[in-house]
């Protein structure tokens, strides 16, 4: 029986400000995506019933609840294919973590939906159907390292910057949906009424492309927000710093918190460090592009 896999990777955020609220009822942002060699493994083949989409892995919600699910009914929509597909999911991303996971696993969907079934769908309506199904979606149909905005979905490809060493840590028992983190920012605002200073696009490309992360201004909305509400994300930022990060950050709308290094004996020490505290810690870098789909 033909197969098709695809790594399915984790991004981080370097820079993320999420300003005000659109018309659409999305937040404008301001962010720059970079992939990580933290991968889920999908497989994909065609089973025995008709019209049937069945996700095998570890998954914390229904199979109509899954985007890769809501990926096969976007792409039967526009292809008309009908043939039962069966994935099999081999999940390291972590959920609730702000890592794109499920974003990355719905791209991931649509490349080896196509490759398996022979379907043909031009890039722009791909990019059309990243964009319903999520945010974060449309960049992993890109290179390594982008400027995104909008809402998410208006990605300015950038050439990536080899050669990040980091540490990644997630706490056991603190995850945070991306709808709820929107909600607590829209609150603490009101609250404390607070300017946070800002970054310009132009500025942050510059420091990603030619500045050092020891000496980068980059911040996340959701973490000046977060930090004094759920502690372990500040001790992660704290012990990362004590082990010798030039910068921390979490990513996305958390709760996983990454440190780069400027070493490998650092990181590996941080690492050592942090999993005495925490059961997810992963070393990890930067890739300058995104796995494409193989048969197998």
């Amino acid at each position: 029986m033909e197969k098709v896999e695809i790594l399915s990777p984790a991004k981080l955020n370097f820079h993320l400000h999420v300003g005000d609220t659109r018309p659409d009822g999305f937040h404008e942002i301001l962010s720059l995506f970079q992939a990580v060699d933290l991968y889920d493994r999908m497989e994909i083949f065609f089973n025995e019933n008709s019209g049937s989409c069945v996700i095998e892995g570890d998954f914390p919600c229904a199979p109509e609840d899954n985007l890769i699910y809501k990926a096969v009914t976007l792409f039967r929509g526009h292809t008309g294919f009908t043939e039962g597909v069966t994935f099999q999911v081999d999940k390291k991303i972590p959920f609730e973590a702000g890592l794109g996971g499920g974003s990355s696993n719905a791209a991931s969907a649509l490349k080896i939906l196509m490759k398996l079934t022979g379907r043909k769908v031009s890039r722009e309506q791909l990019l059309e159907m990243a964009a319903e199904l999520g945010s974060d979606v449309p960049f992993f149909f890109y290179g390594g390292a982008a400027a995104v905005s909008g809402r998410g979905e208006v990605v300015e490809s950038l050439d990536p910057v080899s050669g990040f060493i980091m540490v990644l840590a997630k706490p056991e028992s603190l995850g945070i949906s991306t709808a709820q983190a929107y909600r607590e920012v829209d609150l603490w605002r009101k609250v404390n009424q607070e300017k946070q200073s800002y970054v310009e696009k132009e500025d942050m490309i510059d420091q990603y492309l030619h500045g050092s992360p020891a000496e980068w201004t980059f911040y996340n909305t959701f973490f000046e927000t977060f930090k004094k509400q759920y502690k372990p994300l500040e001790f992660i930022s704290n012990l990362l710093y004590d082990s010798g990060a030039v910068f921390t950050g979490l990513s996305g709308s958390g709760s996983a918190v990454f440190g780069i290094f400027l070493t490998e004996d650092k990181a590996e020490s941080a690492k050592t460090r942090l999993s005495e505290y925490f059961p997810f810690v992963e070393r990890i870098i930067s890739i300058n592009s995104i796995p494409t789909a193989n048969v197998i």
